[in-house]
């Protein structure tokens, strides 16, 4: 039996199931949510002791929800079940009735009749043939609706197969009953599916198979601690001596069983009968004779609705063993009224299943128009199925529709950036192009004809050596869409060496970085050459003081900013009155390099030029994003 803790955290448990989330405005309607909880609580009795039970159906009744609401479903059927907890049939069928004769399905449905049948066939005997066709109608009922209960439907169809005596069905469907529980995991169920093989065995003399039941019954009631449970076991171990002839040894089992129920009040009917019985056997004729009217007299009081046939069977027998012919007689004529009695019934069920048989075709009849209704429906659903398929086909061509469109316009982004970047391409050549301009060549050319005329042999040849060393430079980095700071710096210092060359150091030039990274910073190739060829080509050409030519970087944030300065004949006072003065192509390539480079989104880059205050030099200033390696 389970420990007095785990008794009332079990309690605690299914209790909180039932009473969560309660709603004061629907106090006679509850949720499906409600309804679920309900139904687990009545699939969980199976795992519970009788004790147990009655604990567990008190705490449900006095739940508010449902309290005192007696037209309320719930309420009804578990008020149902406590009277049947208390072996009080009528009471519990008044209940059962008030559930609603209007329920068609539903577990509920299930539940009430299986209920109410179980409460017939523990009335009976012999089961008659209408209750049996009850039974398998509401069988079909369940399994057509997939009822959760219908294992306890299996259970009851056995119990009236072992009732009549037919023990291989009986059999059949309590394999079913075990098969088909939810909890057929839980020792519980296990050990009372052991007791119930058990008695099948017993029916049929297997002595082998009643032992391999009883072993297995006996272990798992001393796993759960039940002690009622490990208390039948003897009354189990009873019979099989009996029927190995073993009667004193079966009497002492029977005597150990009867003796704990007596004591802990849990006596049933049978339980006397049993005894009795075994008294019988081992030849104790008043003993016998005692616990059979003991039974009887006790089933007046506790259990009126039980099927005495046993007892007063046991009593003639035992009477005429006696000699005491009167009694036997009596017990005779006793028993002989109980059989007129139950052949009058099984003729009274024989009407009773003839209108079942009415009523059977009736509901084929219900049943033929539901068909109807059924074919009607499928094809309803077949052209909803089609509708719907026609419905996924023409969204499969949209979305293919739009993939396509997307394809395309992503398609046409690669087509733009191509062009851009060949667009690039160009201005990188006539940038080189600008860079190598004609006239700088013609120059230098020309400048070293003149050194190499005048037999300056020296100054020619370091002249020759560093206009090939800037071609190549020039050719190199042209290479790269960008190169470090230094890199940039040291073709410039290439490129202003050979203009001083040029010029006969007419000017001087210093390049100030301050405490930049020349080496992570990265910028676009020969950027700042053609401001530096600006200011020396035209800034130093026709002055008479000492040229001097300033190139500053720094940075701000996410900016790169470089300032080209010098001090060469800047804008001149005739150059004023100019309107129109000519655009210089340098200037257009440059910007559109930066535009192509920077400028795709958002203004990144650009550049400015300007005239000093004392209108003595230009000063270039140009702005690209800071870019690190």
């Amino acid at each position: 039996m389970l420990n007095t803790k785990r008794i009332s955290l079990l309690l605690v448990l299914l209790t909180a199931i039932i009473s969560c989330r309660y709603n004061s405005r629907h106090e006679r309607r509850l949720s499906v949510s409600n309804e679920r909880r309900y139904i687990d609580v009545a699939l969980s009795v199976d795992t519970l002791n009788t004790s147990q039970r009655r604990a567990l159906v008190d705490s449900v009744l006095k739940d508010r929800r449902i309290a005192d609401v007696e037209n309320d479903l719930y309420f009804n059927y578990f008020n149902g079940y406590s009277y049947s907890l208390k072996n009080k049939p009528d009471s519990a069928i008044l209940y059962y009735d008030k559930m609603g004769v209007s329920l068609k399905s539903g577990e509920w449905a299930i539940l009430k009749q299986y209920q109410e049948l179980s409460i017939l066939i523990n009335q009976q005997g012999i089961v008659g043939s209408d209750l049996v066709i009850r039974i398998l109608n509401v069988i079909k009922q369940a399994e057509f609706s997939n009822s959760l209960f219908t294992y306890r439907l299996y259970d009851l169809l056995a119990k009236a197969y072992y009732n009549n005596h037919n023990t291989e069905k009986a059999k059949e469907y309590t394999d079913l009953y075990y098969k088909h529980h939810p909890f057929k995991w839980h020792p519980v169920i296990a050990q009372r599916y052991h007791d119930i093989s058990f008695m099948l065995a017993e029916s049929r003399k297997d002595t082998l198979a009643m032992r391999q039941s009883l072993d297995s019954s006996r272990s798992l009631a001393i796993h759960i601690k039940d002690s009622v449970a490990l208390m039948r076991t003897y009354d189990y171990e009873s019979q099989l001596y009996a029927l190995k002839g073993q009667t004193k040894e079966a009497l002492s089992k029977s005597r150990m069983f009867f003796g704990y129920f007596s004591r802990h009040n849990l006596l049933s009917t049978y339980w006397f009968n049993n005894l009795a019985t075994s008294f019988n056997r081992d030849g104790q004729i008043d003993s016998a004779i005692y616990y059979y009217n003991k039974g009887i007299q006790w089933s007046a009081q506790f259990d009126p609705n039980v099927s005495l046939l046993p007892f007063y069977n046991g009593l003639r027998e035992t009477y005429k063993v006696k000699g005491d012919y009167k009694n036997a007689m009596i017990a005779s004529d006793s028993a002989l009224q109980i059989y007129i009695r139950n052949t009058a019934r099984i003729q009274n069920e024989k009407i009773e299943a003839i209108n079942a048989q009415y009523q059977t075709e009736k509901k084929d009849q219900l049943i033929a128009a539901l068909n109807t209704t059924n074919s009607l429906n499928r094809k309803i659903i077949f052209q909803q199925r089609w509708i719907f398929i026609s419905i996924a086909i023409l969204l499969a061509i949209m979305g293919l529709f739009l993939y396509n469109n997307s394809k395309r316009k992503i398609l046409k982004e690669k087509n733009d950036k191509l062009q851009i970047e060949n667009k690039r391409l160009i201005l990188e050549q006539k940038t080189s192009q600008m860079q190598l301009n004609p006239h700088f060549i013609y120059n230098a050319i020309a400048n070293l004809q003149g050194l190499i005329s005048s037999d300056n042999k020296v100054k020619a040849n370091n002249y020759l050596v560093s206009f090939s060393k800037l071609m190549r430079n020039f050719l190199e980095l042209n290479r790269n869409e960008y190169i470090t700071l230094s890199e940039e710096i040291g073709s410039l210092k290439n490129y202003i060496h050979l203009q001083q060359m040029r010029f006969e150091d007419k000017f001087a030039y210093d390049i100030n970085t301050g405490d930049l990274d020349v080496e992570e910073i990265m910028i676009p190739p020969l950027l700042l050459q053609p401001f530096v060829e600006n200011s020396i080509e035209h800034g130093f050409k026709n002055i008479s003081h000492y040229g001097k030519l300033s190139i500053h970087f720094d940075t701000n944030a996410d900016q790169l900013f470089i300032k080209i300065i010098d001090n060469g004949a800047g804008l001149q006072p005739k150059q004023t009155h100019l309107i129109t003065p000519k655009k210089s192509l340098s200037k257009v390539i440059v910007q559109e390099r930066l535009d192509v480079l920077f400028n795709q989104t958002e203004k990144k880059a650009w550049f400015d030029t300007s005239t000093r205050e004392d209108l003595s030099g230009w000063i270039a200033q140009i702005t690209i994003p800071l870019i690190i390696n």
